[in-house]
């Protein structure tokens, strides 16, 4: 080595050859199949570039506007960006400032694909979906909070159906992530049971607009869930594999609340005009009974029914006639016979006896004195008069036979 020769260090070398690079390449599109795809927890991602001969590593900083698009291996896309040398490891690579696909064949091809996969598992059969309930009490909707999609769901159902309670649940609809956000709406409506019918969609866009919806984690969710799901995806010539999962399909925002709830408007129309034909049905019936009762009240048999009616009448009239003498007669004689009884009770009385002069002895032991032959010289005797009594000492007992 020669004493003129200039020694350059690694990390000058590096910086030289970056400045070469970065200055000799303009900004530039780039076409290549995604692999390693890498969503950093950073927010930056991370991922790279390739073909059948090269590959190139790529890096997107979280500070780039998002894909409307869902990044996957094996996705052909196309990165708009520069060329940069990441000193660290001396090794080049393409900071993309934005991404496309690089054709609608690659994302219908994966459409496509997807879609004979679930249909094959049966996510699709007509034969699972479920009927929507005729008055939902309480509705769930899944969609941008901004969006011209919710504008249309409320003015819907608050002008069919005022009832109808709303519950939004606020997710991203287009983008990186937005798959996993409605299907955590989708799920969490479920964990709290507290709606009846879900609606998930937004408004029209292409077919990277709405890939969300043709993604298997939300279309899994959709047919998973319990309760019966709405979805309402961009206009009625766009189809999502969501559409072909859902209990029912409505063709825009705007529709699906002419499909979730009934107008209020036609109700009380149906009514008013149903109650107006019960009123007049009910008239007609109570005319023709009406009509049915005077004809039968007419009839000889009925007019033969009420004569003899008036005759039994008039002998049961006079049979009550009959049994109330008969009973004045029987209380009477019944009364006069209770009389005599009581006053022969009342001869029989032992107060009346006493009343005439008798007396009642006893003796100590409360034995009642019949016979002189009960008593002997010397026994004290209690004596009860009709008012009044006596204590009597015995003097002398004679024995009267008669």
């Amino acid at each position: 080595m020669g004493p003129a020769e200039e020694i350059y260090s690694v990390s000058r070398l590096t910086r030289v050859i970056r400045s070469l690079i970065e200055s000799g390449l303009p900004l530039l599109w780039v076409e290549g199949e995604v692999s390693n795809w890498t969503l950093h927890r950073s927010g930056h991602r991370y991922f790279t570039l390739k073909d059948d001969q090269a590959q190139l590593s790529c890096v997107m900083w979280r500070t780039r506007t998002v894909p409307g698009f869902t990044m996957t291996d094996g996705l052909l896309v196309r990165a708009y960006g520069r060329v940069t040398v990441y000193e660290v490891r001396g090794q080049y690579q393409l900071d993309v400032q934005s991404l496309l696909p690089a054709g609608m064949g690659s994302l219908q091809e994966a459409y496509e694909k997807l879609k004979h996969k679930l249909a094959a598992e049966g996510l699709f059969d007509v034969a699972r979906k479920r009927p929507l309930p005729r008055f939902p009490r309480a509705i769930g909707i899944a969609t941008s909070p901004t969006g011209a999609a919710i504008r249309d769901l409320i003015w819907g159902f608050s002008t069919r159906f005022p009832p109808a309670e709303l519950f939004l649940f606020p997710v991203a609809v287009q983008g990186e992530g937005a798959a996993e956000e409605i299907a955590a709406a989708i799920e969490a409506f479920n964990r709290l049971g507290n709606v009846d019918v879900i609606v998930v969609g937004r408004g029209g866009g292409s077919l990277e607009d709405l890939w969300a919806f043709n993604e298997e984690r939300l279309v899994r969710a959709v047919a998973a869930s319990a309760i019966p799901v709405v979805s309402a995806v961009g206009h009625e010539i766009d189809l999502t594999l969501c559409d072909l999962a859902a209990d029912l399909r409505a063709p825009t925002p705007t529709a699906a609340a002419a499909l979730v709830v009934p107008d209020a408007a036609d109700l009380k129309s149906s009514l008013t005009e149903k109650a107006t034909g019960m009123r007049r049905a009910m008239t007609r019936l109570i005319i023709g009974w009406r009509d049915r009762l005077n004809g039968i009240a007419r009839s000889y048999g009925l007019q033969q029914v009420t004569r003899r009616l008036g005759d039994d009448r008039l002998r049961l009239d006079e049979l009550a006639r009959r049994m109330d003498s008969d009973a004045l007669r029987y209380l009477s004689h019944a009364r006069q016979r209770v009389h005599a009884a009581g006053l022969r009770l009342t001869a029989l009385s032992p107060q009346d006896v006493l009343a005439r002069g008798f007396c009642i002895a006893r003796r100590d032991d409360g034995e009642v004195v019949r016979s002189s032959r009960d008593i002997e010289p010397r026994l004290l005797l209690n004596l009860r008069f009709h008012q009044g009594g006596a204590r009597a000492d015995v003097l002398e007992v004679s024995h009267d036979e008669q």
